[in-house]
């Protein structure tokens, strides 16, 4: 087998995996141990994994056809573009890891907060309760043991299924 082989098959191992990483998406869950942290990211490291060989694979054949070079300037320039290309597919996925959503609400995080009664609560009883998380102003059914007169400041200490149990604040 010949180094320009090997660049070729570099190359197309690179983008047909990159390819079907992109479309198909967790297909590559098994190349887990290719994830790393970047301060500041947390994103699997499949696809820039696959963008440098694909990029060395180019670079080596840039290096053998185009600029003739021999095996050892053919090899550097396929590492160097490897690391290039690699770097900026780094800054891209990061760019776009930046972009995806934040983890969900869940109304476990309303512990601690407080909020305003809406719907009176009779003791054992069902009622609403208003309660700012997040920028958001959130109704919810709540129950306490105590009575609680409707407009009266209220304090969540706890979360069961969706129901609130408050207390007065």
């Amino acid at each position: 087998m010949t180094l320009e082989i090997a660049y070729w098959i570099a190359l197309g191992v690179g983008v047909a995996l990159l390819l079907l990483s992109l479309v198909l998406g967790d297909v590559f869950d098994f190349l887990s141990f290719l994830d790393f942290d970047l301060p500041g990211t947390d994103f699997a490291a499949t696809p820039v994994f696959l963008t440098a060989t694909a990029a060395f694979g180019a670079g080596g054949l840039l290096g053998l056809n185009a600029f003739g070079l021999g095996t050892g300037g053919s090899v550097l320039v396929g590492l160097g573009t490897s690391v290039v290309l690699g770097g900026l597919a780094t800054m891209l996925f990061a760019v776009l890891h930046r972009q995806e959503a934040g983890e969900g609400f869940t109304t476990s995080q309303l512990v601690g907060a407080t909020g305003r009664c809406t719907l009176a609560i009779k003791g054992g009883r069902t009622g609403r309760v208003t309660v700012q998380h997040g920028g958001m102003t959130r109704t919810h059914a709540a129950t306490s043991t105590e009575e609680i007169a409707a407009g009266e400041e209220v304090l969540v200490v706890d979360v069961v299924g969706n129901l609130l149990k408050v207390a007065p604040a």
